[in-house]
């Protein structure tokens, strides 16, 4: 649990100056005795608690936006929160403490994945990347476990007609995939998998989907990144490129 001292802030009295800027998890808002499930960007109110659970995350920001991140089981109050950044006093802002917030955004998501909280679940043997990730690199490599060097084939369908491009027989853990215009249509779903055998894999097995992003999505996701990058904190900026990437399932996470 991190946070910063701040300085006093002219908004609403029933307006709080702690925004959020991150969740994963089932954290709720208690608000008037009822649970709100919290909203990206929007302020919390003074009177209102946030609730965490377990394997629940929270990042909020004050007016300065300094970030804090919440992991631990309980209920905070404003006070609560005032009493956090009032605790830390004039501390320095670190990049340890920046990479602190960053690489827990990243391992709650991944959590979340693994979960199945708001993905399709995967199968053990599948790593990486994650279930529906986008592509804007034209390379990616495929990642399984495969301790003992089995023969697995490499299996790649085209999630809307099923159409096969790949099919390889490997005994590697690892497979570079390249985009390949002959192959692959930008902007459209694949799936794949690993299985034992050369025909189709029996019914249950897991697949992922992956695509590799069209010119428009790239043009689209460039300019928000590029309006990131234009903030004053780079530190900052790295956090709010990495919830970028996590909010569109951009694969990897850079």
């Amino acid at each position: 649990m991190f946070g910063l001292s701040f300085l006093g802030l002219s908004l609403s009295a029933q307006i709080s100056e702690y925004k959020i800027f991150y969740f994963s998890g089932t954290p709720k808002i208690v608000d008037k005795g009822k649970e709100i499930n919290p909203v990206r960007d929007s302020y919390i109110s003074n009177k209102s608690k946030i609730k965490l659970s377990a394997n629940s995350y929270i990042v909020l920001t004050n007016k300065d936006e300094v970030p804090m991140g919440i992991n631990q089981v309980g209920e905070y109050s404003i006070a609560d929160l005032n009493e956090i950044y009032k605790d830390v006093g004039n501390s320095n802002l670190t990049k340890e403490f920046f990479d602190y917030i960053a690489n827990n955004m990243i391992q709650e998501e991944e959590k979340v994945r693994r979960s199945g909280g708001v993905y399709r679940a995967v199968g053990d043997i599948l790593l990486s990347p994650f279930d529906e990730a986008i592509f804007i690199r034209d390379t990616i490599a495929l990642n399984w476990s495969n301790p003992k060097q089995k023969s697995f084939y490499l299996k790649i369908y085209d999630a809307e007609t099923w159409e096969q491009p790949y099919n390889l027989l490997l005994t590697d853990s690892t497979y570079n995939l390249v985009f390949d215009d002959e192959k692959f249509i930008r902007g459209n779903e694949y799936a794949w998998t690993v299985y034992h055998g050369k025909d189709h894999p029996q019914q249950g097995t897991i697949l992922r989907v992956f695509t590799f992003a069209d010119e428009d999505w790239k043009l689209d996701f460039n300019s928000q990144l590029n309006n990131i990058q234009k903030g004053e904190n780079e530190d900052m900026n790295k956090i709010k490129t990495i919830r970028l990437f996590l909010d569109n399932n951009v694969y990897p996470v850079e």
